[in-house]
C-alpha cells in the first residue's frame, strides 16, 4: 500500500517544471525591507564605531584591543555581507515594487564594501541563473578553478571581484563583452545604474577616507578589518551553496536549514529556493521551502537540502570541485533549469 501511494505521488510531481506558488510569496514587505536594511546597517556600524573607539580613544591594553577588535570586526564583516545580500535582493529587484529603486536601493547598499561592484555582479549573476552549474555559468568559470581550502579562501573572492568590477565598468561605458539576453533593464538603464554604483562607491570610500584622516591606525583598524574578513570568509559561500552540486532543476544548489544561519544571512541560506523562484523576496523563503517539502519535491529530486549550519563546511575543501557532484553521487534524469527571472527552461546535465 505505501509503494503505490509513492507511485502515485512520484507521477503526479513533474520534476521538470516549477510547481506555481501562492501568489503572496511574491509580494514585498515594507516592513521586511526596512528591517533588513535596519538590521544590515547596524550590524555592520556598530562594531566598526566599537572598534574605531577601542583602537583610537581608549584605555584597554594592547592585548585586549586586539581580541577585542577581532570579535567586533568579525560581526562588522557579517554587516558587509549582508549589504553584498541586499544588492542581490534589490538587483533581483525584490525590495520594492518599483524595478529602479530596488536596484538603486541595493547599490547603494552593496557599494559600501569597498572594491565590490554589485552590479557588474548582477550581470554576472543574470548569467549565473540562465545557465546554473553548467559550462556557461559564470560563476563555474570563476570558481571551479580553486581547490583547496586556502586557494578558496584566499583568491576566490578577490578574483571574483575583480571580474564583477571590470564588469561594472564596461556598463557604465558601455562596452559590456557579454550577452545578458532578457535582462530586465534597457542598455541606457544599465548604464545609468552603473554609474550610480560607480557615484555611491565613491561617496563611501570617501567617507571611509574620512574616517581614516581623523584617526589614521582607528580608521584602518575599523575599516580594514571587516573588510579583511568579508573578502575571506564570502570566498568560501559559493561552495557551501554549489559545490557537489549538478544542473538540472530542484539539483543546482543547496539549502542549508539553521535557525542561526537564518538568523545571520537573513534567511538567504534558503539558496535552492532562490534559484527555484528568483523573484520570491528572501525573507519567504522559507515559506517556499516548506511548500515545495510538503509536496514531495525534495525528496523525489533528491535535493541538495541539509540540516545545521557548519555541518556542511566540507563543501570548501578541495573534495568538491564547485558544482560538481562527487564520483559516488547517482546521476540523475534530465531536469529543467530556471534563469533570474524565474522561468523554467529544459535543460541537460553539464557538458
Amino acid at each position: 500500500m505505501q509503494a503505490q501511494t509513492n507511485n502515485l505521488q512520484e507521477q503526479q510531481v513533474d520534476l521538470s517544471r516549477l510547481p506555481k506558488l501562492p501568489r503572496e510569496y511574491f509580494d514585498r514587505s515594507a516592513i521586511m525591507t526596512t528591517v533588513f536594511l535596519v538590521y544590515a546597517f547596524l550590524v555592520f556600524a556598530l562594531p566598526v564605531a566599537g572598534i574605531y573607539w577601542v583602537v583610537g580613544y581608549s584605555a584597554i591594553g594592547t592585548f585586549g584591543k586586539v581580541l577585542l577588535s577581532l570579535s567586533l570586526a568579525l560581526v562588522a564583516q557579517q554587516g558587509l555581507h549582508l549589504f553584498g545580500w541586499i544588492g542581490h535582493e534589490g538587483l533581483h529587484f525584490n525590495l520594492v515594487k518599483n524595478r529602479r529603486l530596488s536596484a538603486a536601493i541595493g547599490i547603494s547598499f552593496s557599494s559600501m564594501i569597498f572594491s565590490h561592484m554589485g552590479f557588474g555582479f548582477a550581470l554576472s549573476h543574470w548569467n549565473h541563473h540562465r545557465f546554473a552549474n553548467r559550462e556557461e555559468d559564470p560563476d563555474r568559470q570563476i570558481f571551479e578553478q580553486f581547490h583547496t581550502v586556502l586557494e578558496r579562501l584566499l583568491l576566490a573572492r578577490l578574483v571574483a571581484d575583480w571580474h564583477y568590477l571590470v564588469n561594472g565598468i564596461q556598463a557604465a561605458f558601455g562596452t559590456l563583452k557579454f550577452e545578458v539576453k532578457g535582462y530586465p533593464l534597457s542598455p541606457k538603464e544599465r548604464q545609468a545604474m552603473a554609474w550610480l554604483n560607480i557615484i555611491m562607491a565613491s561617496v563611501w570610500v570617501a567617507a571611509y577616507g574620512w574616517l581614516i584622516a581623523k584617526n589614521p591606525i582607528a580608521g584602518i583598524a575599523a575599516i580594514g578589518l571587516p573588510h579583511l574578513l568579508v573578502v575571506f570568509l564570502t570566498g568560501l559561500r559559493p561552495y557551501l551553496e554549489h559545490a557537489g552540486t549538478e544542473p538540472g532543476l530542484f539539483r543546482t544548489s543547496r539549502t542549508r536549514i539553521s535557525g542561526w544561519l537564518s538568523t545571520v544571512y537573513f534567511f538567504n541560506n534558503y539558496h535552492l529556493e532562490h534559484h527555484l523562484y528568483p523573484k520570491v523576496p528572501c525573507y519567504n523563503l522559507p515559506k517556499v521551502h516548506q511548500y515545495l517539502k510538503s509536496k514531495g519535491y525534495f525528496d523525489l529530486a533528491d535535493s541538495f537540502v541539509e540540516q545545521g549550519g557548519l555541518s556542511n563546511l566540507k563543501y570548501v575543501t578541495a573534495q568538491y570541485g564547485y558544482a560538481s557532484a562527487p564520483p559516488q553521487t547517482t546521476p540523475k534524469k534530465e531536469k529543467g533549469f530556471s534563469n533570474f527571472s524565474g522561468a523554467t527552461s529544459a535543460s541537460g546535465r553539464g557538458r
